[in-house]
């Protein structure tokens, strides 16, 4: 089953209302869903949506992985497959299949993202993609224990660290829950 259009729009309309300063980042990609082809489909240009993980340990350390062909860190994420029933489980299969996170040891914080973010990539021709933003969609997800979460799979490198090293408004919101959360203790 493959996330609809109007899957997508009712998650924004609900990040909206969570997140109303936000508005006009998440207008480009409401109008796109209701206008256009299929939105989580990977060859849906000028844009189309991405999921991503935040999986956060309970002294608030965030999982993320290696990109082998940038050598860069970031949260496990990426292309939604056809297969994917929602954006949250879109999310927490790519952790499954990009960090080796088992899906029954960590908790959603909710249905709501904690973050949408519009982000340009790059043209890529060798597989024939133009330049394009992705609305990378990003759930919140907990861990009790960081070593029984993720799993020896031996292919990426993964590493636990601290929200403020995330770039933009992830970093901050993630940075601000765990302050927040250490007060209600």
């Amino acid at each position: 089953m493959t996330v609809t259009n109007n899957a997508v729009i009712s998650v924004a309309l609900g990040y909206i209302e969570a997140n109303p300063d936000e508005v006009d980042l998440l207008r480009s990609l409401v109008v796109l869903a209701l206008h256009g082809p299929a939105i989580t489909a990977r060859s849906t240009t000028p844009a189309h949506v991405t999921a991503r993980a935040a999986i956060m340990s309970s002294d608030w350390r965030v999982l993320e992985v290696m990109d082998a062909q940038s050598s860069t860190w970031h949260l496990p994420g990426g292309h939604l497959d056809v297969a994917d029933a929602s954006l949250l489980g879109a999310a927490l299969g790519l952790a499954g299949r990009r960090a080796g996170v088992d899906p029954n040891l960590v908790i959603p914080d909710g249905i709501v993202p904690v973050d949408v973010d519009a982000v340009i990539e790059p043209a890529a021709p060798t597989l024939g993609e133009p330049e394009h933003v992705h609305y990378a969609v990003t759930y919140l997800f907990h861990v009790e224990d960081r070593e029984l979460a993720v799993a020896d799979i031996g292919a990426p490198a993964v590493r636990w660290t601290d929200p403020r090293h995330l770039p933009g408004r992830l970093g901050a919101k993630l940075t601000r829950s765990s302050h927040l959360s250490r007060l209600v203790r």
